[in-house]
Order: structure tokens, then C-alpha cells, then sequence
């Protein structure tokens, strides 16, 4: 299991002044360009990439509707994609497939896709459905974070993940139950099969995340013989 940090700056003077030595144990940097306004993502983009040079680094842009902080078109948030891929090739690009799926086609000659799910209202009950919707188009990873507000909430997302991992041995995935009730899940990533668990430094990019270091001793303590 790696962990991934997201890094969000709200300007270029914030990119700027990011302290790298602070993600040194992060294992995936997750750039998170929604905190930008659009026309601004392309000029925050070199500070960025030259800041994290050599780290394996995810380029994501997560919209409103799926808990992120920007509203785009599908022709403007492919559009931002594109340009950012093509200029400075991110090991990953996170895809909202279900927002985006109209223009999906359009990222077919992306090798590192992450298709992507969020649902920050409940857990639904189709995860199996769509999980195997998004494998059957085959991402580099599959990644689906659904919100828990009852313990059932999380067994049903850790026993669909057991269950989907069972029948799809060669997908990465990445699944997440969100909020207070959820933490287990992120702690228990690795047994349910989990490629990432995403950890925080100052701020959390989703609810119910863990800090960097505390997730690095739990690691440490489940690696133990």
C-alpha cells in the first residue's frame, strides 16, 4: 500500500513556496488543481512539476459536484486535462468518469488513467456495479470513495471490496469509506487489496483522512512479523 498526499495550492505564490522536504515520506504526490481558478491552472503547472521532479505525482481536478472546488464544462475540463498531460506527462490523471462520461472518449490515449468515483452523500448500494463499469474500460486504476454514516456503511464497502478483488486479481483499485466512521478503511487499505491510502499533512483533501505520520507507524506496526 502507498501512501499519496495532496498538495493544494490557491496560487502561484502558494505553489511556490511549498516546503518538498515535508512530502519526503509521502510515497504519490496528488496535485489538486481544482483549488485554482481554471485560467490559472496552466501558469501554477511549472512551479509544480518542477517542485516535485522525480516523485511519482497524480494530476487531479476535482469538480463541485464530486466534492472538489471547481465547476467545468466537459469541453473545459477535458480541455485543462489535455493540456496539462500533454505538456508535462503526470504519472496519473484522475478522470470523473460518471460527471465526464459524454467526452471519455477523448482520454482513450491516456495510459495512466485513474477512473474515478466520489460520493460524499452516502454508500451506495450498486458499488459492485460500479466498480466492474469502470474496470470493464481498463484504467490503470480504478478509484471509488463513498461516505459512511453507520458502521454497516463501512463493512459493505470493505466486503464489496474483498468480493470485487476477488474476481478482478489484475485491477489496481482504490476504494475509501469517508468520514469519522470510514477512518478504519483507510487504515485497513492494504488488507482489503487497496493500491493507495491517501494521508494528510496540514489540511485533508477528503473527510476522515489520517496524517501522513500517523498513517507511516500504522503501516509500520500491520508490517510487523
Amino acid at each position: 500500500m502507498k501512501l499519496i498526499v495532496s498538495v493544494m495550492p490557491k496560487s502561484l505564490e502558494e505553489a511556490q513556496a511549498l516546503d518538498v522536504a515535508r512530502y519526503q515520506d509521502a510515497d504519490i504526490i496528488e496535485w489538486r488543481a481544482d483549488f485554482l481558478a481554471k485560467d490559472t491552472i496552466l501558469q501554477v503547472a511549472p512551479a509544480i512539476f518542477e517542485k516535485f521532479a522525480g516523485r511519482e505525482l497524480v494530476f487531479t481536478l476535482r469538480t463541485r459536484f464530486e466534492g472538489g472546488e471547481i465547476d467545468l464544462s466537459p469541453e473545459e475540463y477535458v480541455q485543462i486535462i489535455k493540456e496539462v498531460t500533454q505538456l508535462y506527462q503526470p504519472d496519473y490523471v484522475d478522470f470523473e468518469y460518471f460527471s465526464y462520461k459524454e467526452v471519455f472518449e477523448e482520454m482513450l490515449d491516456f495510459p495512466n488513467l485513474i477512473l474515478s468515483y466520489h460520493n460524499f452523500q452516502e454508500t451506495p448500494e450498486n458499488m459492485m456495479e460500479i466498480l466492474s463499469e469502470l474496470t470493464a474500460l481498463n484504467p490503470k486504476v480504478v478509484k471509488l470513495a463513498v461516505m459512511a454514516h453507520t458502521e454497516q456503511d463501512v463493512l459493505d464497502l470493505m466486503n464489496y471490496t474483498r468480493g470485487f478483488k476477488t474476481l478482478n486479481p489484475e485491477q489496481e483499485f482504490v476504494t475509501i469509506s469517508m468520514g469519522k466512521m470510514g477512518k478504519v478503511s483507510r487504515i485497513a487499505a492494504d488488507m482489503m487489496g487497496s493500491a493507495w491510502s491517501f494521508a494528510s499533512l496540514d489540511e485533508a483533501s477528503a473527510p476522515g483522512q489520517i496524517s501522513l505520520a500517523n498513517m507511516i507507524k500504522i503501516r509500520e506496526i500491520l508490517d510487523e512479523a
